[in-house]
């Protein structure tokens, strides 16, 4: 599937594991609420406050929700790792902990995760040879990643930081959404189809919190000891940009 020159959009996700399924569905069924070209009537869902359209189709659906299961699990696997590195160490490497003088009884004990989610919006395109037209390829126009950070928070006064940010970021997330999708239109292909959907779509989940090395080969077990230690790293840092700790 060629991809050249195809717009990719950039999103964030930010929630507490209770809270990060609805999270992703939201901004995955805004996504194509704005790109899903069939005669459909929009429904509306409430999300951390905000009501959020969705595309009442089966289809989309079904796809949303297996790929957002698959992307949960994902998480919660990096959570628990990051609960054994935690435990292994002695603690203190949650994302409650920021640096000295932390006080004890607000230090967290255990990490979030990272992961993402791609949507692919695609063209077929009628295969050239020199002998013969022959067959289609798909070629994606236009691409979606949410990139999703879970925090692991373990006092009341953390969850309630955390809703907080998560709030603020799903706000700013659908906004910015919905301003790229008005701003950028011009390199929508033109419908040429009666088909009910003119475009394919592709979702895929994948991992954006992985830190092995590029020089030389590791042990199994070293690597995974980084990838740990990354998923931590990188879910404290989130947390320390938004002041949740």
């Amino acid at each position: 599937m060629d991809q050249r020159g195809a717009p990719e959009f950039i999103l964030e996700a930010f929630a507490d594991p209770s809270s990060v399924r609805d999270v992703v569905r939201g901004i995955l069924h805004t996504i194509f609420f704005l790109r899903y070209f069939s005669a459909v009537l929009p429904q509306t869902r409430d999300v951390l406050g905000l009501e959020l359209a969705y595309v009442p189709e089966a289809e989309i659906e079904t796809l949303i929700d297996q790929r957002v299961a698959a992307l949960v699990r994902q998480l919660e696997s990096e959570r628990h790792q990051s609960h054994a590195l935690s435990d292994n160490r002695g603690g203190g490497l949650g994302l409650g902990l920021l640096g000295a003088g932390t006080p004890p009884s607000t230090t967290s004990s255990g990490g979030g995760g990272r992961g993402q989610v791609t949507i692919q919006f695609l063209e077929k395109r009628r295969r050239k040879t020199w002998y013969a037209m022959r067959g289609d390829d798909e070629v994606c126009w236009e691409s979606w990643t949410v990139k999703v950070t879970v925090a692991d928070p373990r006092t009341e006064g953390e969850r309630a930081k955390v809703r907080r940010a998560s709030e603020t970021t799903l706000h700013n997330t659908i906004m910015k959404t919905i301003t790229l999708a008005n701003a950028h239109k011009d390199h929508i292909p033109p419908i040429t189809t009666s088909d009910s959907n003119p475009f394919p779509y592709q979702i895929h989940v994948g991992t954006n919190g992985g830190n092995s090395s590029q020089h030389s080969p590791q042990p199994l077990q070293q690597q995974q000891q980084q990838r740990k230690e990354a998923a931590v790293t990188a879910a404290t840092g989130w947390a320390t940009r938004m002041g949740i700790y």
